[in-house]
């Protein structure tokens, strides 16, 4: 609004300064509206130049591969897990000497099964048995027999009989 539209309606000076007045309030309002959408606007303008030239797509496939990379990571944490708890279940001497001899690609886990795995160990045992433990406990003879509780003066008597047997000479 113009001060001399307000003089030519034939207003007071009083009264035209106080519909000023007025009025500069109004504008210093919409003015400071203006300035606050106009930084704002710009602060989204910069926020979105950052990522001018990102592809969404490429983010999403980038994401899906190293998604598959992880659970494959794990798959495979898995499955050596399991593979070592058979191993020892199986008494080998050493896991690691072991593995060169199955063919990994051919054992898979399903759940907490190992498929493939048992027809491999018994064609490693056969093969390379040595890389087993065995079960046989070797039996040891002393030729010396006990009697009484402590073994007593007999324990002489039995090493002297035990070395004579031998060359046909009794007691």
């Amino acid at each position: 609004m113009k001060r001399d539209f307000l003089e030519g309606m034939g207003l007071s000076k009083e009264n035209v300064d106080s519909i000023m007045a007025e009025n500069g309030k109004d504008i210093k309002a919409v003015q400071d509206e203006l300035t606050t959408a106009n930084t704002t606007i710009t602060t989204l303008k910069n926020t979105v130049a950052k990522f001018d030239g990102v592809d969404i797509e490429k983010l999403k496939g980038d994401a899906a591969t190293w998604e598959k990379k992880y659970n494959d990571d794990i798959n495979a944490l898995k499955l050596n897990s399991a593979l070592e708890t058979a191993l020892v279940g199986a008494k080998v001497r050493d896991a690691k000497a072991v593995k060169p001899f199955l063919n990994m690609e051919l054992i898979k886990l399903d759940g907490d099964k190992l498929l493939g795995f048992e027809e491999q160990l018994k064609n490693v045992k056969e093969t390379k048995g040595f890389l087993f433990e065995e079960d046989v406990k070797p039996a040891f003879k002393t030729g010396i027999k006990q009697s009484g509780a402590d073994g007593g003066n007999d324990k002489k008597e039995e090493a002297n009989a035990a070395l004579r047997a031998p060359f046909g000479k009794g007691e």
